[in-house]
């Protein structure tokens, strides 16, 4: 199953909304920026409806993030349209790993729509500072033959503004 190039994924509108096209595209893939980060306060659930935990807004100070060691949720600032036919995946970038944080996600299936987020967990004892908008994950869309379904599940769309939701339904 070939992935396709970061370029072709931009020209095909899988990712929108992009900081800078020059910096984000890269051969395999389209990296993806913050636009959001938030602690988890709470206890979650996984059952027949999902209780999520609550998080509270990590602010900026003076352009970075500073984030002692722990598990946050990050929500990704661009806006990822997954084709039929196609899946996403997204892993850190190496700078993440290198600097002891990483990105947990899940797969994105042909059909979904929406701002993802993620499970960033600090791993480094010192902590970990991220500046706004940063480059955080790298998206990288693959080739599922045989696939004519969408996803229709709850997280389609999840995180647009009606502006944000055209082909969504």
């Amino acid at each position: 199953m070939p992935a396709i190039s970061g370029k072709k994924i931009v020209e095909m509108g899988i990712v929108e909304n992009l900081r800078s096209v020059e910096d984000q595209i890269q051969p395999a893939g389209v990296d993806l920026t913050v636009e959001k980060i938030e602690l988890l306060v709470e206890r979650g659930e996984i059952s027949a409806d999902p209780k999520f935990s609550r998080g509270i807004n990590v602010l900026p100070k003076n352009g970075f993030y500073e984030l002692p060691q722990g598990s946050y949720r990050i929500t990704y600032h661009e806006i990822v349209n997954i084709p039929a036919g196609f899946l996403g995946l997204l892993l850190p970038r190496s700078s993440m790993l290198r600097n002891g944080a990483t990105i947990y996600t899940a797969v994105w299936d042909p059909g979904y729509r929406g701002r993802g987020m993620g499970l960033m967990v600090v791993f480094n004892k010192l902590g970990i500072r991220i500046a706004e908008n940063a480059r955080v994950a790298q998206l990288i869309v693959i080739n599922v033959e045989d696939s004519g379904e969408l996803y229709r599940g709850r997280f389609l769309g999840e995180n647009l503004n009606a502006s944000d939701r055209h082909g969504v339904y």
